[in-house]
């Protein structure tokens, strides 16, 4: 392999390999289910066996890419429209507490004992499970906690206290220079903006 090889070959598997994710989803790169897991660990391996091989082997490798990518892209179509198709891809949630009692027969089906559930309670927040009405493990492996009416975290609802709503921070200065558009969005203008800055004893650059 030539020192133009060793360039090359990683750059295409660079590119193969983005394409490829951009055809499966960005669910590649965010909560990984335990097929995406295996089909993200299986492409990579073969784009590292791509860039260790030589021109006139790359179309093995490549195809494998391709196939794969391919192959995960109807699998999202098909979980996507039939329910049980994905259940039997993906699996289903798991019910591992719930009503003060514990399934071990869950525990049992998600390889979890039940010191490792206790320490996933601790690091939500729940050092008793009183406190808890039901515990969830996702399809992605993370827990879910529902925690009991009288536990969970108040709400400005629970109050009846009116709030008002949140706005987004727009910026209105960049390196000392305005940024009108966002000054028309907010519906101010720039002396509005002079009165502010010399209020806190800024000034705009000129």
């Amino acid at each position: 392999m030539n020192l133009l090889e060793y360039i090359l070959l990683p750059l295409i598997s660079l590119i193969v390999l983005f394409f490829l994710t951009k055809l499966m989803g960005y669910r590649q790169v965010t909560e990984l289910s335990l097929y995406d897991y295996i089909i993200g660990i299986t492409i990579g391996s073969i784009a590292s066996e791509l860039i260790m091989c030589d021109f006139e082997e790359i179309l093995k490798p490549l195809l494998g890419m391709i196939v794969y990518a391919v192959f995960t892209w109807l699998i999202s179509i098909l979980t996507k429209n039939y329910m049980k198709f994905r259940f039997f891809v993906e699996g289903k949630p798991l019910i591992l507490y719930e009503n003060d009692k514990l399934y071990s027969k869950a525990l049992d089906k998600a390889k979890i004992d039940l010191n490792e559930l206790l320490m996933n309670c601790r690091m939500n927040g729940y050092f008793d499970l009183n406190e808890i009405d039901k515990i969830i493990l996702e399809t992605n492996g993370k827990f879910s906690f529902y925690p009991k009416t009288l536990s969970r975290p108040l709400k400005l609802s629970d109050l009846n206290h009116q709030v008002q709503k949140e706005k987004i921070p727009v910026l209105l200065m960049l390196q000392g220079n305005v940024i009108k558009k966002n000054l028309v969005f907010v519906n101010r203008n720039e002396e509005w903006l002079k009165h502010i800055l010399k209020v806190h004893g800024l000034e705009e650059k000129t």
